[in-house]
């Protein structure tokens, strides 16, 4: 009578073991995917934020006349942002005639190849001879 009584002591702890094991996995994969899903969307984060910087500094080189207020094709950008691309577009702010008056609307496109991202950065830049300096700055007095 005390045989079975042991052996079933024996399958009710290992009934409880396996039960408590399967649940520690269960845990752990959300836990795992959970982690996963955040340092996906920190990548994402960052790349967002790299885009906005490049666009902003491309602009930039618009405003101060290092670059031509023109629109250009789809290229490369130098080391160490070889994973990424950028476009310029010009559109006229000003409506359909294309007077000196009329501003230009500059948008930069920025690609990146792996993960796939699109950023988009326009503003309205005054086309040269308008009022809006297009010369780099001089030195500081």
């Amino acid at each position: 009578m005390n045989a079975p009584r042991t052996a079933r002591c024996r399958g009710g702890a290992l009934l409880e073991v396996l039960l408590a094991l399967a649940l520690f996995v269960a845990a752990a994969a959300v836990v795992t995917t959970a982690l996963n899903a955040s340092l996906a969307s920190l990548e994402r984060q960052r790349l967002n934020t790299q885009a906005v910087n490049l666009a902003a500094s491309v602009l930039s080189e618009i405003q101060l006349g290092i670059r031509p207020a023109a629109a250009e094709a789809r290229r490369p950008l130098p080391s160490p942002y070889a994973d990424w691309s950028s476009e310029i577009v010009v559109a006229n702010a000003g409506g359909d005639s294309f007077d000196a008056a009329n501003p230009n609307q500059i948008e930069v496109v920025l690609r990146h190849e792996s993960p796939p991202l699109v950023q988009r950065l326009a503003q309205v830049i005054g086309r040269p001879g308008t009022g809006t300096s297009t010369n780099a700055p001089g030195p500081l007095r």
